[in-house]
């Protein structure tokens, strides 16, 4: 019985080899508002799947090893995945998939069920913003592939800002929920696992860099388009504020 939890768990917080069955749903859904919601219930759903568990809450002490190891290849195959990607809601899943592997990394390390919550909300609320922002330049430019049209912020500025922000949040930026949630996470394992880590920062800002390269700066090639309106750019803005409140809140308990 808690093997069928803890299945469940690793597709909803996707974890390798079922991450792949978390995207091919998050795909099959149109892009924009419905794969963002998605995302942001998926991993609470597997939390409390992780919570339900009919062992109890905590990871067992023989399979701390082999969760920590499974997690570690996890969120170093989607970050290197991440850097290949070409079109945007693909590059926002990929990572989104890698930083949830800290969710794993936090419960094989015995972190209380709230602090898991906190985690997943750090990723999944950035990861929600940028596949939002994807419905909208599929929408409006016919695709958000790397390279397709190039220089949206000379048309799309304020579309531009907030993926800038979400792109930053999503990749371990200081002051934004996950660079906390990542730190709360390596600060609960031993020390011989943090050199795996480490190195994942540089891939998040290498996949981030490219994808600002290619989709947002250059000359655009296109035609003229409406940039998103000022509902959206405050239901962003909302977003962002949450974020940082859990930031803080995550944060503040990650130094304890």
């Amino acid at each position: 019985m808690d093997l069928a939890f803890w299945i469940l768990a690793g597709l909803f917080v996707p974890l390798f080899p079922l991450s792949w069955l978390f995207n091919r749903l998050v795909a099959s859904l149109p892009a924009g508002t419905a794969q963002g919601l998605v995302v942001l219930v998926l991993p609470q759903v597997g939390i409390e799947l992780l919570r339900l568990a009919p062992q109890g809450r905590l990871c067992p002490v023989g399979l701390r090893p082999w969760v920590m190891a499974l997690a570690t290849a996890s969120a170093l195959l989607y970050a290197v995945r991440a850097l290949s990607a070409r079109e945007l809601g693909i590059w926002t899943r990929f990572v989104l998939c890698s930083g949830l592997a800290t969710v794993w990394l936090a419960w094989a390390a015995g972190e209380p069920t709230p602090v898991l919550r906190l985690m997943a909300l750090g990723w999944a609320l950035p990861a929600s913003v940028a596949l939002y922002l994807t419905g909208v330049l599929v929408g409006r430019v016919g695709g958000a592939y790397m390279g397709l049209h190039g220089g949206l912020v000379a048309v799309m500025p304020r579309m531009t800002a907030s993926l800038v922000f979400a792109v930053l949040a999503l990749t371990v930026t200081p002051v934004f929920p996950a660079f906390f949630m990542l730190w709360r996470g390596l600060g609960s394992i031993p020390v011989a696992w943090i050199p795996f880590w480490l190195p994942l920062i540089f891939l998040w800002g290498w996949a981030a860099g490219r994808l600002f390269q290619d989709l947002l700066f250059g000359d655009y090639r296109g035609e003229p388009v409406a940039d998103i309106g000022g509902m959206s750019v405050a239901l962003i803005g909302f977003v962002f504020l949450a974020s940082l409140v859990v930031s803080l809140v995550g944060g503040g308990a990650s130094w304890h």
